[in-house]
C-alpha cells in the first residue's frame, strides 16, 4: 500500500483563497519522499507576472504556470500522479502539501515574494511544516549535517 499525498497550489488575494489544482500522488507521499522532491522542485523558482525574453532566473508566470510545470516535473507515464479536482479531499492521503506565495503583489514583475510550503497530517489535523522550500529541505533531508 502506498503513502498517498495531495499537493494543492493555492492563490491568495486579500482574504480570499482559490485552490488552482490538487495533485494526487499514489506512493511515497511522506515528507522525506514527495515532500523533499517538491521542495527541491520549488526552491529555485521566482514567480513573475509576465515573461521577459532576457530572463535568466528559473521562473513561473504566475501560480497556474507553476502548477503546469509541477505536473510536467512529476509525471512519468501512466499512473502514480493524477490531476484531481481542486477541492479534492479524503482520497486516502496521509499528507497534504500546500503551496502559496508570501507577500503577493502585482506591482512589479515579481508576483510574490518567497514560495511557502506547508505540510499537514490530515488524520492528526496537525501542521508538520510551514516555511520556505529551503527550510523544508533543511528539516527533512537527513543527508544534510546540522552541525
Amino acid at each position: 500500500m502506498g503513502t498517498r499525498s495531495l499537493t494543492k497550489i493555492i492563490s491568495t488575494y486579500g482574504d480570499e483563497e482559490t485552490i488552482i489544482t490538487t495533485m494526487y500522488r499514489q506512493m511515497d507521499g511522506y515528507p522525506e519522499g514527495h515532500g523533499l522532491m517538491l521542495a527541491e522542485f520549488l526552491k529555485p523558482f521566482t514567480v513573475v507576472n509576465g515573461i521577459n525574453l532576457a530572463e535568466t532566473r528559473k521562473i513561473a508566470n504566475g501560480l497556474p504556470c507553476l502548477a503546469a510545470q509541477m505536473y510536467a516535473y512529476f509525471k512519468e507515464g501512466a499512473g502514480g500522479i493524477y490531476c484531481y479536482h481542486p477541492e479534492a479531499t479524503d482520497c486516502g492521503e496521509a499528507y497534504v502539501y500546500e503551496i502559496r506565495l508570501l507577500h503577493q503583489t502585482l506591482e512589479s514583475d515579481v508576483v510574490g515574494g518567497e514560495i511557502n510550503l506547508r505540510c499537514i497530517d490530515p488524520y492528526e489535523e496537525k501542521e508538520l511544516f510551514n516555511g520556505t522550500p529551503k527550510e523544508f529541505i533543511n528539516q527533512y533531508d537527513k543527508s544534510i549535517s546540522n552541525a
